[in-house]
């Protein structure tokens, strides 16, 4: 199930960065998309972050766990920031490309879900406003 989430993340992240080259004429290089396997070192936090997950006690906002009406409160344009105040963590970085804080910089992060075995929500930033969210089995 996670080669079919990286799939996906990358999928997403390929259409946001072909999006992002089909408005902007001054770029003169591609964008590079990051082959992305399993045994990949992990990666940072794509945006400095003040907000920390809530310490309530709940286990499932501590390991990234995003349920439905979390997802559903979550809208296009919302920052990463904002995103973690509703689902109480960073979520999990499956793909990035681009430079850290250019207008470019497009990153994927997925959560596991609650629901049936293998929910997921995977949600797109680009230059830190959601682009796009999808999931799968939530409840």
């Amino acid at each position: 199930m996670k080669i079919i989430r990286i799939i996906m993340a990358a999928s997403l992240m390929l259409m946001a960065a072909a999006c992002s080259n089909a408005t902007n004429d001054s770029i003169k290089e591609p964008v590079n998309s990051p082959v992305v396997t399993e045994s990949a070192p992990p990666v940072e936090s794509p945006v400095a972050s003040e907000s920390t997950p809530p310490s309530d006690g709940d286990s499932e906002a501590k390991s990234g766990v995003i349920t439905k009406e979390q997802y559903s409160n979550i809208e296009n344009g919302m920052t990463y920031e904002e995103i973690i105040e509703i689902v109480g963590s960073e979520g999990e970085i499956m793909a990035e490309s681009g430079e850290k804080g250019s207008d470019l910089y497009v990153f994927i992060v997925t959560y596991e879900g609650t629901g049936e075995m293998g929910s997921s929500a995977s949600l797109t930033f680009l230059n830190n406003k959601l682009q796009t969210k999808a999931q799968f089995g939530l409840q």
